[in-house]
């Protein structure tokens, strides 16, 4: 079954694949394919080794850095089906499991990252790995000694999972205390000796490939020092709580949709807790599992789509229990394959038929857009009177445009408002300009054109450009809500 679900749910991710690398991290990988440099942005700090060098083993087949991230994605993501479906057998009983797998498997943002060149659907499969193997551990009905080798490979599972993603070691650190503390001092020990060996083996070989210790630790201080200043509690006060509570809604609430009211049930019905808490080891298991990522996504930061999927496995297995409590509390046992249909079906809608952010109709416009956008600018703008403008994509319009046209990025956290000169010297500085006049190109579809004068055009995909050809000596004003206008 386990096996059918993998070969079902790849399937439904590779006809979704991306044919352009799909934000500015992509680009990242992808240089880092070429050169391994975290304190170069090759790519972010601190570099995720592991997945660049079987995003690297994978290019020299497909020699496309954007195809080699692409079957990454599509493979863990099925891969995490299969193994949300074993661990929800082991955790409850069949039906659970094939009602959890459903769920992940019609989840609307994991079914869109399958075919994107983003690494979060691996930090799904290897948390459900490693939980799969952690909970094999606390097996009761297994003997001491067999407990103690078990704890000992699921460490082993874990400290190699962390070269891979380094935050799966604050996200399943509770789950191996609570293992550690059912095992024997001597294997607790030999375990974290494990775990301890097999990070700093990645450490070390991150280091040795950035060209030393101390320039590898200087890039994931500069990174440290940059999330916390523009995202976390200790760089913004509370407000950072409210920000990133807010993000975290949103990425939850596009990743569950109709997953959340049966995940709710199962939190909040007496009957359904009462049921959940008879075995208080699976529920402390569950619990961490899911709930483990969420100080850090509230305090720290959560800055994407993709981070909430180390949650995602355990919401959908609390969301199957849900169904499970919801028909039994109806009195009505008939109505529970129609209540998981609904949901199923109604996720698998949302994904393939709505135009709303990170469905099928988004991922390929945003993808298309890319060339089409791309290919406009280079056919029809002059490089020498022309400035692009990107909150979000500096890299990626770096990437596709060959840095052939001047580019004014900024960061909307850190300058969320800004007046600048047209003239201005980081600008003048890409592309000296002889012209008196200047074509300001808006990329990004979130930025908002202002005032008068601006030309969209609309790409066949759907994407579109915002242009405004304005006087050298005018300037651009952005506003907090990414609006941008032209002023004199």
């Amino acid at each position: 079954m386990a096996l059918a679900l993998f070969g079902l749910a790849l399937l439904t991710r590779l006809p979704f694949a991306t044919t352009n690398l799909y934000a500015p991290d992509s680009v990242l990988y992808a240089r880092a394919i070429l050169l391994f440099d975290p304190l170069d942005q090759r790519p972010q700090p601190p570099g995720y080794l592991w997945y660049v060098l079987l995003i690297r083993m994978l290019d020299l087949v497909t020699n496309d850095p954007n195809r080699a991230m692409t079957i990454a994605s599509a493979f863990a993501g099925a891969a995490t089906v299969g193994l949300v479906y074993l661990l929800a057998a082991r955790l409850y009983d069949e039906r659970t499991a094939r009602v959890s797998a459903v769920f992940v498997l019609t989840a609307v943002t994991f079914w869109a990252y399958g075919g994107v060149a983003y690494p979060y659907t691996l930090l799904a499969a290897l948390s459900a790995v490693c939980a799969l193997l952690f909970w094999r551990a606390l097996d009761p009905s297994a003997s001491r000694v067999r407990r103690g080798m078990r704890l000992i490979a699921a460490s082993a599972a874990w400290g190699i999972a962390i070269g891979f993603r380094s935050d799966l070691a604050i996200f399943l650190a509770p789950l191996w205390l609570l293992a550690a503390a059912r095992a024997t001092i001597l294997t607790a020990g030999i375990s974290a000796v494990c775990v301890a060996a097999l990070v700093g083996g990645w450490v070390f070989a991150s280091a040795s490939a950035d060209g030393g210790l101390s320039r590898f630790l200087e890039a994931v201080r500069v990174q440290s020092q940059f999330v916390e200043d523009r995202y976390s509690i200790f760089g913004n006060g509370p407000i950072a709580i409210y920000r990133n509570g807010y993000e975290l809604a949103r990425f939850l609430g596009r990743a569950l949709y109709f997953l959340i009211p049966l995940a709710v049930v199962t939190i909040l019905s007496a009957d359904t807790r009462r049921v959940e808490l008879r075995d208080r080891w699976r529920t402390m298991f569950v619990t961490l599992w899911t709930f483990a990522p969420l100080p850090f996504y509230l305090f720290i930061h959560v800055g994407e789509y993709g981070y909430v999927f180390s949650m995602l496995p355990g919401l959908a297995i609390l969301a199957a229990r849900g169904a499970i409590g919801l028909a039994k509390g109806l009195r009505m046992p008939r109505t529970f394959p129609w209540i998981v249909a609904a949901v199923a079906v109604g996720n698998a809608a949302i994904f393939l038929l709505s135009d709303t952010p990170i469905s099928a109709r988004d991922i390929a416009r945003h993808d298309r857009g890319i060339d089409e956008k791309a290919a406009f600018v280079l056919s029809t703008l002059a490089k020498e009177t022309t400035v692009v403008v990107t909150a979000y994509d500096a890299v990626l319009v770096d990437n596709y445009l060959g840095g052939a046209y001047a580019v004014l990025a900024y960061d909307p956290a850190a300058t969320p408002s800004f007046t600048r000169s047209l003239t201005c010297p980081e600008v003048a500085a890409q592309r000296p300009c002889a012209g008196a006049e200047v074509d300001v190109v808006l990329w990004d579809d979130l930025l908002r054109a202002e005032g008068p004068g601006w030309m969209s055009r609309s790409m066949p995909h759907g994407a579109r450009l915002r242009i405004e050809h304005a006087p050298r000596t005018s300037s651009l004003r952005v506003s907090e809500g990414l609006g941008a206008q032209i002023v004199p």
